[in-house]
């Protein structure tokens, strides 16, 4: 029973260990290279170690004029640069791998979180996601770099000595081979208690990220109601338990390195000891014909320590092999996720405004009994503009997200232009959207950059056209540097009805036959959502619009206003949207001469 316990507990590590050694093939050729530098490190050792066996004995035992030694010197000499440069090649060969894989892997996580959608990352903390992408991506590093080669040369570089060593004595040789195997052997005994707690320590960097991120970007409000000392307590705490967990796998790391030492300096001193028994003629076995000379001990003493080394920075590298499959076990997660839509085929749509067509959609969030939406049906008419109100928590800002293929269709379909969504390529389905969300984000760098996210190849008469549009213009004139005006991370400096208004601008640029509003005139004072309503009509003509909203002016303008309630729509009668409309053109009529 236990051991099928143990069989079950190492069966994840060895599948991690696996997916690792898949994404360190496609960098083979590197690996290679620091494989290939290694074995040739090997022959000019044991050249360097015969070339100093020889000289030192033939000085202490033969006639030792100085110029015999004048050849073997030149080759010690070459030997011990040769060694250099290969080295140097192999930890730069290692390095050209790590980088390549650790690329090839974010680009692929990356493009992965694109797939997944909005709709995944919010359901995440972004301290959580940027440790994912930066520390454990990161943590392949030592190996690929340096234990996958050292795990070929800890086999090739002793087989190698031992081609040497076995001519000379195969008694040596025999030591080597009965202690070679305590080494690792010892070392992974170690290993398992390291992945454990490499894995937990990954746990507790995960959690200070995404804690200490989301102190941050809260800050302010915990400054209101002075809470700022309660969460430095906190994050004081979290910060010690990442820091033990980052001491035990230290001291792991120590102890590896000490037994692996231990056990590497015992066997050395045995090869010591036989040799110089043997050669003081205490020890009569060992050799094949001549007794062990002086020159045959030195040279097999100075191959003993190198016998063992790789073995001994197997298991020092051994240590980043357990970092990296601990880290392996989110990435895998990450690209294992199940991905909103399996696009079936490539269609486009047709050109001109489609028609939109919601038939028996539901929709469940994990860990929720309840669906969001139940059984949706409806349809939007190409060119029309309906206006779908509800109270919050209804499920309309869900309504567009599964729209726009943020989350993954469970139940139903959704039809554009009588084609399925998940047969439309994604990319061109949200080439021909334009969404206006209620939390607009706006990234680093200038106004015009921002905006031009939305048809990057626009010319100036076009980006100024739609800026006048959206109304963006009046408070952009009013800035030194125009539209060239630097933004902060998040849009700081800018109020909510700016920022929305530049949203509103990206859509105009973008030109889109379909246009999804979600609370288009939220955080905008009374002039300015005239102003933005008077456009927006102008921009629907000819487009299929959908537009979620709780402002009865907005309301006026639709064609027509549904309910969404309990997750279905429900059709207004002619009475209730007449009341509705009256109510909202009596809000405008008291907007308007106030």
């Amino acid at each position: 029973m236990a051991g099928n316990t143990a069989a079950r507990a190492e069966s994840p590590i060895r599948q991690r260990a696996k997916w690792l050694k898949q994404q360190s093939r496609r960098e083979r050729r590197w690996l290679a290279v620091a494989i290939g530098s290694g074995l040739v490190s090997a022959f000019a050792l044991v050249l360097q170690a015969r070339q100093i066996a020889d000289v030192v004995a033939d000085r202490v035992m033969g006639e030792g004029a100085g110029a015999p030694y004048l050849l073997p010197l030149v080759l010690l000499l070459g030997a011990v640069l040769l060694r250099a440069l290969l080295a140097f090649s192999r930890e730069w060969a290692g390095q050209r791998a790590s980088v390549g894989v650790r690329r090839r892997l974010r680009a692929e996580l990356l493009a992965k979180l694109a797939r997944l959608g909005p709709g995944y990352c919010q359901q995440q903390r972004a301290g959580e996601l940027s440790t994912l992408l930066l520390e454990q991506v990161e943590a392949l590093d030592g190996f690929v770099a340096r234990y996958l080669p050292q795990q070929a040369l800890a086999v090739g570089l002793p087989l190698v000595i031992l081609l040497f060593v076995l001519p000379q004595n195969w008694a040596t040789a025999l030591i080597f081979l009965i202690t070679a195997p305590l080494v690792p052997l010892f070392m992974a005994l170690v290993g398992i208690r390291a992945a454990e707690a490499n894995r937990r320590n990954f746990q507790a960097l995960a959690k200070l990220s995404a804690y200490f991120l989301d102190v941050i970007q809260g800050l302010p409000t915990l400054r209101l109601f002075q809470r700022s000392r309660g969460e430095a307590q906190v994050i004081a705490q979290v910060s010690e338990e990442f820091r033990l967990r980052t001491m035990q796998v230290l001291r792991i790391a120590f102890l590896s390195s000490a037994v692996l030492e231990f056990f590497a300096s015992v066997s050395i001193a045995v090869v010591a000891v036989y040799l110089g028994f043997s050669f003081l003629h205490e020890l009569d076995f060992g050799y094949w014909q001549d007794p062990v000379t002086l020159a045959q001990a030195l040279f097999l003493l100075i191959l003993a320590p190198e016998f063992y080394q790789p073995l001994r920075e197997l298991g020092t590298h051994y240590h980043a092999r357990q970092e990296a499959v601990a880290a392996a076990e989110r990435l895998m997660a990450l690209l294992d996720e199940v991905e909103p839509r399996a696009v079936d085929g490539k269609r486009d749509l047709p050109p001109g405004a489609p028609e939109l067509c919601f038939d028996a959609v539901t929709l469940t969030y994990p860990g929720r009994a309840k669906p969001v939406l139940d059984r949706l049906s409806f349809s939007v008419a190409p060119g029309q503009l309906v206006a779908l109100i509800g109270p919050s928590g209804a499920g309309k800002s869900s309504l567009m997200n599964l729209l726009l293929g943020f989350h993954p269709l469970q139940q139903g379909e959704i039809r554009v232009a009588g084609i399925a969504l998940e047969q439309l390529d994604p990319t061109r389905w949200l080439e021909a959207v334009a969404w206006v969300s209620q939390q607009t984000t706006l990234f680093p760098g200038t106004l015009r950059d921002n905006l031009l996210l939305a048809r990057p190849d626009a010319s100036d008469e076009q980006l100024l056209e739609a800026c006048r549009q959206a109304h963006v213009m009046e408070f952009v004139e009013r800035l030194p540097q125009g539209l060239e005006t630097r933004v902060a991370e998040a849009g700081a400096g800018l109020s909510g009805g700016q920022i929305q208004r530049i949203a509103l601008a990206r859509a105009f640029l973008k030109d889109a036959p379909v246009l999804l509003l979600d609370e288009p005139t939220a955080n905008l004072d009374r002039d300015s959502e005239l102003m933005v309503l008077a456009a927006l009509e102008r921009l629907c003509v000819g487009r299929t619009v959908l537009m979620l909203t709780h402002r009865p002016a907005s309301m006026r303008r639709a064609d027509q206003v549904w309910r969404l309630q309990q997750g279905r729509v429900v059709a207004l009668d002619p009475q209730q949207r007449a009341q509705l409309l009256q109510q909202a053109r009596q809000i405008g009529v008291q907007e308007e001469q106030a």
